[in-house]
């Protein structure tokens, strides 16, 4: 198993720099100030560690009343994918009594627009894109399978509308009219919506966010 160390001065036998790389300082340095990263693709893989983090985070602070607590920063750049893991990582976000704040630092399309909502508080880079759509539904099976699955695809739909139109100032009315379309978005049209609350370098300045 890889031993890793939060600092170069903790090698203490020259030995240890052969079972680690400058990718596992960087990895472990960025873990001690709280940064956490979704980069790719929404699935089980590129979420575990970050529901993982999220609530050993929450462990370590146990004693911490909330408002004093370090916040964890997850940064975003996500052209979305499975619902499924992806409202597990909302979950731990939400739950999360450490403060989690959502940056986009590029774009959070259509599952990573969600998980970016679920920030306590949400920040965007001044250049940032937005995407808001429906789902795609594979129902597959006997005709009677194909008709559980719709009906449970459109409670879940409905799941997703209230969870957006609770954490925005989206109405239920604008997203029905925009539900079955590909709903852009830039930094300000985000800020005016209230899918995010601070534009970095208008709002805030940019250390706030490191």
């Amino acid at each position: 198993m890889k031993k890793f160390f939060s600092d170069i001065t903790e090698i203490e036998d020259v030995s240890d720099l052969t079972s680690i790389t400058l990718d596992d300082l960087k990895y472990v340095k960025e873990l001690r100030q709280r940064k956490l990263y979704l980069e790719s693709e929404v699935d089980q893989y590129s979420i575990s560690d970050i529901v993982h983090q999220i609530m050993q985070f929450n462990v370590d602070d146990k004693d911490i009343p909330p408002e004093e607590r370090q916040p964890i920063r997850l940064y975003i750049s996500s052209v979305g994918g499975k619902v499924d893991p992806g409202f597990s990582l909302i979950d731990a976000i939400t739950m999360s009594k450490t403060p989690v704040y959502t940056i986009n630092t590029g774009y959070e399309y259509s599952m990573g627009f969600l998980i970016g909502l679920a920030g306590h508080k949400r920040f965007t880079f001044p250049n940032a894109k937005f995407l808001l759509h429906d789902g795609s539904s594979f129902v597959y099976g006997s005709s009677g399978k194909v008709q559980d699955q719709a009906e449970f695809n459109k409670r879940a739909e409905v799941k997703i509308k209230d969870y957006v139109v609770s954490r925005t100032k989206i109405t239920s009315k604008q997203y029905n009219a925009k539900q079955r379309i590909e709903w852009y978005m830039f930094a300000d049209d985000a800020k005016e919506l209230g899918v995010v609350d601070y534009i970095i370098g208008t709002d805030c300045d940019v250390d706030c966010v490191l």
